[in-house]
């Protein structure tokens, strides 16, 4: 069965490296004002959006 949330998140952290990260917050928030994503979505999100700074990091450092 179809779900907008679900569809609206994977979307949003694929979008992660691609897009501006105040973008996807902004999305996100307003999503979550409609009441389609939640808090833990929100928590997921922001978890991606950090994780590109670890893995890019990790990646500088082994040169």
């Amino acid at each position: 069965m179809f779900s907008l949330a679900a569809f609206i998140k994977n979307g949003l952290i694929k979008a992660v490296g691609n897009m501006a990260d105040y973008q996807i917050i902004l999305n996100s928030v307003g999503w979550f004002e409609k009441g389609v994503l939640t808090e833990v979505d929100l928590s997921d999100i922001e978890k991606r959006i950090n994780e590109q700074y670890q893995e890019e990091s990790m990646n500088i450092e082994a040169f």
